[in-house]
């Protein structure tokens, strides 16, 4: 049902813009290609923006729209929504020119230059186009790993002056919205976009710090790639969050402030701590020891994710971690006594294995627990990965137990593939995928 209302929200804004430029500007269809390509670039340019907007929407971590789709979920939806804008943001101009050079008799490039040096406010709306065009090949690097989350993250913050161009040149020279109405509704939808972003991003997470003060207690290195940050504040019984859930973290140093990752809380609820466990993933995960230090002041925005139990009905829960994929799986393990778990976990050698005395501790008949080494040594137990023949004979009444999964996504990929084979339900498989550092 939450899906529809917003997919219903999105159709009917979607709706309200065509039909405001339908009463503009839908004329113009019928007058020739200059009529009909000036028509299709100002509708669009009115969808473009319109997703440029949801964008913004997408990433203000709305608690509505996390419930509904989960935060992996919203930066798929977020990715392809911004393919999608990217589209519309150069068709724009681009039916523009060929449009008012048929009715300049102009050529595309002789149009676009008169644009430039004769058209109001439209050397604005150029450089909302480079710096677009910026944004899509950053984001592009920044995914194939050839630009560091630094530089894309101060690259990705000049989309926000893109956007303050582009609202100026559309109010100043927008055909459609000289409708007193459609520009009242246009300035409304700039306004509820921005306040979300606002509130979700910024004034929350500050009033949050602001209540309890978030700070490193102490640093502990559980082995050669993974440290646990502990976590103290005032009043941490009111910061409530759910085993399996993470937050967004910004450590407030000389050298961390500019960087927000997500971390799992490796922890529970009703400790006098917070604790994340973090695994040397990357430039930011591989200085972390040396950088955080305990007083270092913590900026938390969360909790976040519905990585957790609560989604699922049946007592009997399959757990299966990869690497540091652990620390969600672990903080359910330890907090659900009243259901019946069976975890499995993953790594490469037993030194690597964390919380495994915490774990060993908890297991029991009701409990077990099997560890699966890719580089076992004798008597070390299961070697190899998670595959069909462990799961029957590890797990033989896989077929009444809910699955929750996280760690690398190829591992992701390929046990989801074997429990569908196996005759799992998709709807009794949950996932998390820790991508990122």
């Amino acid at each position: 049902m939450k899906k529809i209302i917003f997919i219903l929200v999105f159709l009917i804004n979607l709706g309200v813009i065509i039909y405001f430029w339908a009463i503009k500007s839908g004329a113009l269809l019928g007058l020739g290609s200059a009529g009909l390509f000036i028509s299709l670039g100002r509708i669009t340019g009115l969808i473009a923006v319109y997703l440029t907007l949801w964008q913004l929407v997408l990433i203000s971590r709305v608690k509505f729209l996390e419930q509904v789709f989960g935060l992996d979920r919203l930066a798929i939806i977020h990715h392809l929504n911004g393919l999608l804008a990217w589209i519309f943001i150069f068709l724009h101009p681009i039916f523009l020119i060929i449009g008012y050079g048929a009715n300049n008799q102009l050529s595309f490039f002789g149009q676009a230059f008169d644009f430039l040096w004769n058209g109001d406010d439209l050397m604005s709306a150029f450089l909302a186009i480079i710096i677009f065009a910026i944004v899509i090949f950053t984001s592009l690097a920044a995914i194939k790993k050839k630009l560091k989350y630094e530089a894309w993250y101060f690259v990705h913050l000049l989309s926000y002056l893109g956007i303050i161009w582009a609202f100026g040149h559309q109010l100043e020279l927008g055909g459609d919205l000289r409708n007193r109405g459609f520009a009242a509704y246009w300035y409304l939808l700039y306004a509820v976009t921005i306040g979300l972003l606002i509130y979700f991003r910024f004034l929350k997470p500050g009033y949050l710090f602001y209540q309890q003060r978030f700070k490193i207690d102490k640093v502990v290195r559980e082995n050669e790639q993974v440290v646990s940050v502990y976590i103290t504040g005032r009043h941490l019984e009111r910061f409530r969050y759910r085993p399996g859930q993470f937050a967004i973290f910004r450590f407030l140093n000389k050298k961390s402030v500019w960087e927000a990752h997500p971390f799992s809380f490796s922890s529970v609820p009703g400790d006098n701590y917070l604790r994340i466990t973090i695994k040397n993933l990357g430039d930011f995960t591989g200085r972390i020891a040396d950088r955080l230090q305990p007083g270092t002041p913590v900026l938390i925005d969360g909790p976040h994710g519905i990585f957790t139990v609560q989604r699922a009905t049946n007592k009997k829960l399959a757990l299966i971690a990869g690497g540091i994929g652990i620390t969600p799986l672990y903080a359910i393990f330890i907090s659900q006594t009243d259901r019946r778990l069976t975890l499995f976990y993953s790594e490469q050698t037993e030194a690597k294995l964390i919380f495994k005395k915490e774990i060993d501790l908890l297991r029991g008949a009701d409990r077990p627990v099997h560890y699966i080494l890719s580089q076992a040594g004798p008597g070390q137990g299961e070697t190899g990965r998670l595959d069909e023949e462990k799961i029957k004979r590890l797990l033989p009444d896989y077929l009444e137990r809910d699955f929750f999964i996280c760690g690398p996504p190829l591992m992701i990929k390929a046990v989801r593939s074997t429990l569908k084979h196996l005759g799992v339900s998709r709807r009794r498989i949950y996932f998390e995928k820790f991508s990122l550092s």
